[in-house]
């Protein structure tokens, strides 16, 4: 048995709401996996569409040994006074909404199966400093052949400039979900450590740096690969966790975002 602690659900057939999202942050479960969230046939359209950046969604990038970039602006790699991150979020949450994902917008299909899973509770791209303005919801994240992203826990509130506001408006305990879009032909698996963040934060913060890290060789994972249409929410703040090197040339294609309790307790809010 997996020392991962993991609910499944299908997006179809939810039923009544739940409270998985709160065993989630209990750490009762350490993820939950939802099943058919977008049709695999709307799915196999968007790829295409993606690689040539038909919507003209704005571009960031990894660094370049990731392999990998962004559609969207993702918060911890933002410039620390987050006035373009801020700027270009309406026209792409725009562009987004417009997007054939084979059912309800992003944005509202994403936010309603969490709210279901939680007991009702509000979700909701987290607000900006000024009325009107908001974070963005999610990125679009794209891993070409040898794409990865190292081992690391998802406690960064605490130290990066970046996070200022989300620091003000939410606990630091941090989740995050995963929407597969296409698959990568082989690797691109999330890959979740026996290894928790109270133990062995401070030893892989800033994972991308030249610093060396502790050998993870015998320590117990679990590999999650999605296929298209699969969603994973992981208590990522807890556990370490990181994507396989992409091979072949399939590129892997994912909806992610980060999230936290509100400080009051009455809703989540969500970040790209």
């Amino acid at each position: 048995m997996s020392f991962l602690k993991t609910a499944y659900f299908d997006a179809s057939a939810l039923g009544a709401p739940n409270d998985a999202m709160a065993q989630l942050r209990a750490g009762d479960l350490g993820a939950i996996i939802v099943k058919d969230v977008y049709p695999q046939e709307a799915l196999a359209r968007l790829p295409s569409i993606l690689a040539a950046n038909t919507p003209d969604f704005i571009k960031t990038t990894f660094p370049p040994a990731f392999c990998a970039f962004f559609y969207g602006i993702n918060l911890n790699l933002a410039h620390r006074d987050l006035d373009a991150y801020f700027a270009a979020e309406p026209a792409f949450r725009e562009k987004l909404s417009k997007l054939d994902f084979g059912g309800d917008p992003l944005e509202k299909r994403i936010c309603g199966l969490m709210s279901a899973l939680d007991s009702e509770r509000p979700y909701a791209a987290a607000p900006g400093p000024v009325q009107g303005q908001q974070h963005f919801f999610t990125t679009l994240r794209a891993h070409l052949t040898g794409g990865y992203i190292p081992p690391h826990f998802d406690n960064e509130a605490a130290i990066r400039p970046t996070y200022k506001y989300i620091s003000e408006l939410c606990d630091a305990d941090i989740y995050s979900f995963v929407l597969c879009i296409d698959q990568a032909e082989a690797g691109g698996a999330l890959d979740v450590y026996n290894l928790s963040s109270s133990k062995a934060a401070h030893a892989f913060r800033n994972r991308d740096t030249q610093a060396p890290k502790p050998d993870l060789t015998n320590v117990e994972k679990s590999s999650i690969r999605l296929a298209p249409g699969e969603m994973v929410i992981l208590h990522s703040s807890r556990y370490l966790h990181g994507v396989s090197k992409v091979q072949g040339d399939r590129t892997r294609w994912t909806v992610c975002s980060f999230m936290a309790l509100s400080k009051d307790g009455e809703r989540v809010y969500c970040w790209g």
